[in-house]
């Protein structure tokens, strides 16, 4: 049995009233992973079926991060009226912008996430949690002299298909200001060159999980190629788009990046699974501190359980049950910033809850 603290209770206590001020600004926590938006044209039955069959569809494709989710699981999940909670009519009001537009008419649905998580599990499908990489985009255009880089205040075409994407896929995207400090660190010619150590410097004001750098370039006929690199901290990966419009190729590098992601963050239930994975957290010198990473470790999806097993000196050591692998707790403990990996692994002695000779995870808080 792991051991007691005293904290632990107090902190409990604390952790609910701590977490709704402490959490937004520091996790790239992801909401309505298990909502969606589809378009109708009256409010009757059929019609009501047919969008909650297509936003179901969309939450599979968000949680799962498998874009041909809905494909491989329509058998195992059966219908959407098993999972949904709430559905209401909008209006959505005539566009002033585009000259002839009529008012519409959307379907909002919410399903429930214990009862698709459980499912899922079932079905050994993977679940993507809450916490997404929040992602600088830096992506040079030629539609200028000299090519351009998109920037944050721009409200083109382009820019809404790359914010539908991300919010069809449940990613967070954040695009540079290209202001004074911008335009110093930052060139048309780094971006399309991914000079990775110019790119790293501009986007530490950002705060980013990683980087997707990309250039758009003309294949003649009104077709672009395209150009990505992903750069989270410790692999960068690169592939071309193949020839298409201009949105349809800087659509086509979201969606790959989030299929990228999929693969590192979701977890496939299986006998992976593991109970007491060791990990120290120094630097928690307050009940505040304690109280906050206990909710923060709570909240991410690989974890199942977390017990405290004692506290020393400003370190807390914690034994962790988690679904999927140690790496895929490693993933998740990296988005945020809340936590930043320590060097230098310690070996830790036995525990009720884990194995001898084990080597404990170690990180620092980060006020």
């Amino acid at each position: 049995m792991p051991v007691k603290n005293p904290l632990r209770v107090l902190s409990c206590l604390l952790a609910a009233a701590l977490w709704l001020a402490a959490m937004p600004a520091r996790a790239a926590l992801m909401g309505g992973l298990y909502e969606a938006r589809v378009p109708v044209t009256d409010q009757s039955t059929l019609q009501r079926n047919a969008a909650l069959q297509q936003a179901f569809d969309a939450v599979l494709v968000k949680v799962t991060g498998n874009r041909a989710a809905m494909d491989s699981l329509a058998a195992s999940l059966g219908s959407p009226s098993q999972y949904i909670q709430q559905y209401r009519y909008e209006q959505v009001p005539a566009d002033p912008a585009v000259p002839g537009s009529l008012p519409g008419l959307l379907l909002w649905a919410k399903f429930d996430a214990g009862v698709i998580a459980k499912a899922l599990q079932a079905a050994h499908a993977p679940l993507w949690g809450a916490e997404r990489p929040r992602t600088l985009v830096w992506l040079a255009l030629p539609d200028a002299p000299g090519g351009r880089i998109l920037t944050a205040g721009d409200g083109s075409p382009l820019m809404q298909a790359l914010l539908t994407a991300a919010e069809q896929r449940g990613i967070v995207l954040v695009f540079p200001q290209m202001d004074g400090p911008d335009r110093a660190a930052v060139g048309v010619p780094d971006v399309v060159g991914f000079n990775a150590d110019r790119l790293a410097q501009a986007s530490t004001r950002y705060r980013a999980d990683a980087l997707l750098v990309g250039s758009l370039g003309s294949a003649g006929g009104g077709q672009y190629l395209g150009r990505w690199q992903l750069m989270p901290a410790d692999h960068p990966e690169t592939w071309d788009s193949p020839p298409g419009d201009e949105a349809v190729v800087a659509v086509d590098g979201v969606q790959t990046a989030a299929d990228r992601f999929a693969e590192r963050y979701a977890i496939v239930p299986n006998a992976q699974d593991q109970d007491g994975v060791a990990l120290e957290v120094d630097g928690i010198t307050s009940l505040d501190a304690y109280a906050k990473v206990l909710a923060y470790l709570n909240t991410l999806t690989p974890v199942r359980a977390v017990h405290v097993q004692r506290v020393a000196q400003g370190s807390v050591f914690y034994s962790v049950d988690i679904h999927g692998s140690v790496p895929n707790l490693q993933s998740a403990l990296a988005l945020g910033g809340m936590l930043a990996a320590a060097p230098a692994p310690a070996p830790v002695a036995a525990t009720g809850m884990a194995p001898a000779s084990v080597t404990a995870l170690r990180y620092s808080y980060v006020p």
